[in-house]
This record gives C-alpha cells, structure tokens and sequence, in this order.
C-alpha cells in the first residue's frame, strides 16, 4: 500500500498557495507525474515564467513538458526571455512554439532581443492580442521590426529602447498608461507622443536629448492624466522645460536631473514654475551638476543657497544636499536621487539639513568607495549596499598615507549583512588575504566578487579563505583585459580546486585545452564568459566549441568587443 504524506492531505487551495513560493521548473520537477491529483493541479496553474539566469538544461526539460502536454501552453500569463547573460535563449524557447501559441500571454519581457530572434517574434506577437504589458530591455536590434508587429488594443504598459519606431507604426490613440523610454527629444513628446497615448499616467525617459529630430507638427498635446514624470538625464535649457511644463499641468511628481547646465540651477525660476504652471506637484526629486571652473563655482554656490528658503523647506519639505569633488559641484534632493554612488577622495558634503541626513544615502544599492574616501569620510552611512567597489585613487599610496582599519570603518559606513557582490579588482594591493577574510565573514549573502587574477593568486597560500571562497562564491569575474586569467594549465587546476562550485564565471582564455577543462570539470557552471586576448588560437577553440556544444547541448554565441577582442558566452546544461 502507497504511503501518503502529510502535503498531500492539504486541500488543493492550501498546496495552490504553497505553490506561489517554489520555482515553477521545482514544481514541475517534484510533482509533475506524481499521482493524478498533483497532475491537474499543476497544468491548471497560471504561470509567470522567469527564465532568466536559468540553467538550460531546465529551460530544455521545462519545453519537452509543453510539448508532450500542449495545453500547459495555454496556462501562460506572463513570460520573462533573456539572452545577456544566457545566451540564445528567446530562441531556444520560442522553437517550441507555433505562433498562436502564446495567444494568452499577459506581460512579456524580452532582454538583449538580437537580429535571430525577429522572425520567430514577428510571427507570435501579432497573435498576442491579450498583451497589456511589454518590455524591451537592452534590445541589440533596432526595435523598429517588433514595435510594427505589436498587438496595441490592450497594450497599457510599454518599455522600449526609442520612441521613433512607436511614432512610426502607431496610427491611432492606444490606452498606454505607463511608457518608459530610454532615448527621445523633448519635441517628440511635445508634437507627437501625447497625441496617441492620451491615458499616459506614469513616463519614464533615460535621456531627453536634442539629437532625436521629430517630424514637423505645428499642434501639441496635452498629457492630461500624467501624473509622474522620471527624466533621467535632461539635456536642454531651463526655458525649454518651463515651455515643456504647460502641457504636463497636472503632474504630482517630478524627477530630473541634468550634467553642467547652469540654468537649471535657479530656486527661483522652479518656484515661479512650480505656483504657476504645476499646482499639483507634490514629490519633486532632482539633482543639478556643474564641471568647476575658477569663474562659475561662486555663482554656483550663491544659487544654491536659494534651495533653502521657506518654499523649500517649509512649505514642500524638499530638503537639499550640496556636493563637491576636485571636478565638479551638484546639488539634488535628500535622499540621494539615483542607486548608485561614488565617493571620492575630496568628496566634501555641505550639509544645511541635519534633521535629514540620517537618510541621506538610503537609496544607495550600488557604491564606490576609493581608499582614501574611506580614511577620510566613513562617518557617512551607506545602509542597503548590495555591491561595493573599491579602487585606490591616481594618488599614490605611500608610508606617508594615515594606515586604516579597512573592516572597522566599512563596518560603520555599511550594513556588510545585505552585501552581495565585491569588487577589488583596481583595489591593487591594499587588502590582504586577512582583512578579505574578515570582510567575507562579516559578509554572510556575500556571493559574486570581481578580482584580478594576479591578486586571486597571492590569496590561495590562506586556507580558511579558500575554504569561505568555496562555499560562499557562485560567480567570479576574473577578467582583466590583455591578461591570460592562467597563466599555465596547474594554475587551472589550483584554482578548481577553490571554485569548483562557480555557477558564473568571466574570465580570459587563449588556450583550447583551458576552455575544454572549464567546461567539463565545473558542474555547476551556468554561464561563462570568456575573452580572447589572443586571436591565433580562436579558429581551433571556436571549432573545438562547435564539437561540444552537439554533444553537451550548451549554446555558444561569439561577439566582438569595442577593441575587436572576441568574447564567447556560453549557456550551459
């Protein structure tokens, strides 16, 4: 007689809810074929596939399962595809669909979308007429090919790389309500956009610049209902903006920021505009920079000081932070606007705001912090970091240099709890296997690190180290450019000896027999990236992949970097 656990004496509402916190592909793979009950329950799930950062050999088991159960097809709400990191995977998935397939698809996000993809992708979104969400992320294509086939009548959520092959294909108004753009011109808001998304409630623009032209159009459109606007990076005047505003009347956020533009710097002429023409502006976020020179600094601070005044801090509470370095001075809301940050060696913050500097940096995920910046400003605190940088500065380190407690003073300026990844790479020698101990430690999610290869090296002769690398370390970045990551075939085996247990790796290999190893004495190698320094050798390692990729069944796509060094990705089993 079958014995029956404790789970399956759940009713199904109760496993259905347990369900929402394991994997799909650990669904399937636990429970699919199990017993007749467990069968139905599954392929009646609503599935929101996320397949990035995913093993092939899931993705490929995941596909025999629709196809020996086609329905399961039809269970399919939302779908995320990605070829950055796993290499051709929006085709490997999408060949084992027909066009009407996905006729139910809800939201779908596509990453580094490349030119193999187009024809698979033209077939099916015309048939996707259920979309109301679509995002195009980091797209290596002109975009123009996919927009043309899209589906619009429910489409209410659209992210794309350029507005100009929207306002090329669109013929008629859409219900978008939210649209985020990674590069257009104002007048191609103010002439064209607003006319067809006439519901947009939420925009979202990377770079607003002058070197996307619009066609000519004499009438503009409001945008009555947009109620938050982001703009990454603005690249016109102040009186271009205030023109801008009388179209966007009732806003009730704004963020912005601009790079060495001086007109934008002017409490008054945000306030005039503010009273006038954005009654309803509630949240205004920004940050405003300036390249120093010896004839605009003062100017610059004397403006500043205007962000001060009771319509900024009493009426609004939008409290202010002014920063400056050798190079440049900026002034942006508390907290800082962006997720990353980089503090410099003669960083000097001008505080007028005490009450509100215990948040100051709350939004900071991703932080650079350079040797010295560390001696002199680690008062500052930095609470949910998930990746530290740290470099030492063109200014050399000699035994002048104040000596520092590197862990102590990381300790106060970061929570080393929440910290993810690390990277030393340009630390050169300033750490010592010790103190990386200690910092590893402390670090208990710690996982990914970026180091030189040669410094990696001088860290093996620490036992206790190499131990904590092993068990802790799923991705390595070892690259450096025009430097073998091994030097000799024992140094391999040293270091598999440490990171055999790397899921992702990037790294430098000339050598075929390297390459060969690395694919097969890894197990839990996922993803790998590797570069060519050396071309003499790429016909016979590109030949020697071709051979193992039919008999491993991992994909391999080759592209060249800006300096025609070859890169191979591969997307294991």
């Amino acid at each position: 007689m079958m014995k029956i656990s404790k789970f399956e004496l759940l009713p199904n509402e109760v496993i259905i809810e347990c369900f929402e916190f394991i994997h799909i592909f650990h669904i399937y793979y636990s429970f699919d074929g199990l017993n007749n009950r467990f069968n139905k329950l599954i392929r009646n799930l609503a599935l929101n596939l996320d397949f990035s950062y995913v093993r092939k050999g899931a993705v490929d088991n995941f596909c025999q399962t629709l196809l020996s159960f086609p329905e399961i097809k039809q269970r399919i709400y939302s779908l995320h595809l990605s070829n950055k990191e796993t290499c051709g995977q929006i085709d490997t998935f999408l060949s084992n669909f027909a066009p009407n397939d996905l006729s139910r698809l809800q939201r779908l996000t596509l990453t580094y979308v490349e030119k193999e993809n187009i024809i698979k992708l033209k077939s099916m979104l015309p048939l996707s007429t259920n979309l109301f969400f679509i995002d195009l992320i980091a797209s290596q294509i002109d975009e123009d090919e996919i927009i043309s086939v899209l589906s619009l009548s429910k489409l209410q959520k659209l992210s794309m790389l350029s507005l100009r092959s929207f306002l090329i294909h669109i013929q008629q108004p859409t219900i978008i309500t939210h649209l985020t753009i990674f590069n257009c011109s104002l007048s191609q808001l103010q002439y064209q956009l607003f006319q067809y998304v006439p519901m947009l409630k939420y925009l979202n623009v990377e770079y607003l610049s002058k070197y996307n032209r619009s066609l000519n159009n004499l009438d503009k459109y409001d945008a009555i209902h947009l109620e938050k606007l982001i703009i990454g990076e603005f690249k016109y005047n102040f009186q271009d903006f205030s023109i801008f505003a009388k179209q966007i009347l009732n806003i009730k956020s704004l963020t912005i920021s601009t790079i060495n533009n001086l007109t934008m710097i002017n409490a008054l002429h945000w306030q005039y505009l503010i009273q006038s023409s954005l009654p309803y502006l509630s949240t205004f976020k920004f940050k405003f920079g300036l390249k120093k020179s010896t004839n605009n600094i003062e100017i610059c601070l004397k403006r500043m000081a205007f962000f001060q005044s009771q319509f900024w801090i009493k009426k609004h509470n939008w409290y202010t932070q002014i920063q400056s370095d050798q190079h440049s001075i900026c002034i942006y809301t508390v907290p800082y606007l962006t997720k990353t940050f980089e503090m410099k060696p003669n960083t000097i913050m001008h505080y007028h705001t005490d009450s509100h500097n215990i948040n100051l940096f709350n939004r900071i995920t991703k932080l650079t912090l350079t040797h010295q910046s560390i001696t002199d400003k680690y008062s500052y605190n930095f609470p949910n970091v998930t990746s530290l940088t740290l470099v030492c500065s063109d200014v050399i380190i000699d035994s002048s240099f104040e000596p520092i407690d590197l862990i102590h003073c990381l300790k106060i300026m970061i929570n080393l709890s929440k910290l993810k990844h690390l990277d030393i790479s340009k630390y050169k020698s300033m750490i010592s296997s010790e103190k990386l101990l200690e910092l590893v430690k402390e670090s208990s999610k710690l996982s990914s690190i970026k180091i030189d290869p040669a410094i990696l090296i001088s860290l093996y002769s620490n036992d206790e180290l190499c131990e904590y690398l092993m068990k802790k370390i799923n991705i390595l970045n070892i690259y450096r450019y025009n430097h073998c990551s091994f030097n000799s075939f024992e140094e391999m085996i040293m270091f598999h000896t440490i990171f055999k247990n790397i899921e992702q790796i990037r790294c430098n290999i000339n050598d075929g027999k390297q390459i060969n190893f690395l694919l097969n004495q890894f197990p839990k190698l996922l993803v790998i990236h590797i570069y060519m320094s050396s071309t003499s050798n790429y016909r016979s390692v590109y030949s020697l992949l071709q051979q193992l990729s039919v008999r491993q069944k991992f994909n391999f796509h080759v592209k060249y970097d800006s300096l025609n060094v070859p890169e191979l990705s591969i997307w294991k089993r």
